[in-house]
């Protein structure tokens, strides 16, 4: 979508939605700066193509504004399964349609890229878990967080969620889910306190096109795409990335 002219982006949206059953939404929180919210409310009315989420947009406060995008998007969609897919990746909408469109035998699914590692403990370093302590020193197996995806029955019982400071109350739960300083992390929390069946798959963070992949980008060296507004370009250029069919050819 970062090819496309602003304009056109409505009519692709409506492409796209209705070719993949897919809805497509850029979801962002609120700033503090009056000029910068008058502006996004502005822009918001005028393409309608924003999920404007009830949360401050700061980077500390990612796993808030992700359970209130679950909350809002279960809301305003009624759908299967609820993606969260972060805009510097490069994404085949099609092949996402055609995995989310397999049967499976587990209502509580949550698919994604799944990894575990150190627990980062040094303030001074980047994904610094102040919570660490709770955790140990490896990681639970969680999703990488540029894409994951939640069954509808997950993301319902998310969205009956009431969040006070940082520790998440889920009626549905007979105990409270906690918020780590990492969203990735915060989410892979509360898979594992649901009993969700993780799906491993590595298609949704290939580092590079192939005929099967259905997100792309520079892992590990970036979360999402390094220098994403040129790699973005030039990645479509690339008839593997853009022209390649949704199946390859053995399973057509």
């Amino acid at each position: 979508m970062i090819l496309l002219k602003r304009s056109s982006s409505l009519l692709l949206y409506c492409r796209l939605e209705q070719a993949t059953g897919l809805a497509f939404r850029y979801v962002i929180g609120r700033s503090k700066d009056a000029k910068k919210m008058a502006q996004l409310e502005k822009e918001v009315d005028k393409y309608r193509d924003f999920m404007l989420i009830d949360v401050e947009e700061e980077y500390l406060k990612l796993p808030y504004k992700t359970l209130a995008f679950f909350k809002a998007a279960f809301k305003l969609f009624e759908a299967d399964y609820y993606i969260k897919a972060d805009d510097d990746i490069y994404l085949r909408p099609d092949r996402l349609a055609t995995l989310l469109a397999k049967e499976r035998t587990h209502s509580l699914t949550y698919i994604g890229c799944m990894k575990k590692g150190p627990v980062i403990t040094d303030p001074k370093m980047k994904w610094y878990e102040k919570s660490g302590h709770l955790i140990g020193n490896e990681y639970f197996l969680h999703a990488y967080g540029p894409m994951y995806v939640l069954s509808a029955e997950v993301v319902a019982s998310l969205a009956s969620a009431r969040n006070n400071r940082s520790v998440i109350y889920i009626h549905l739960l007979a105990f409270s889910l906690r918020m780590f300083s990492n969203e990735d992390v915060t989410i892979g929390s509360w898979m594992l306190a649901m009993n969700v069946y993780h799906e491993d798959n590595r298609a949704i963070c290939d580092p590079r096109c192939t005929p099967t992949s259905i997100a792309v980008w520079d892992i590990p060296k970036c979360s999402g795409l390094c220098n994403p507004a040129s790699r973005m370009k030039e990645l479509h250029k690339i008839d593997m990335c853009s022209k390649s069919p949704t199946l390859p050819p053995d399973d057509r």
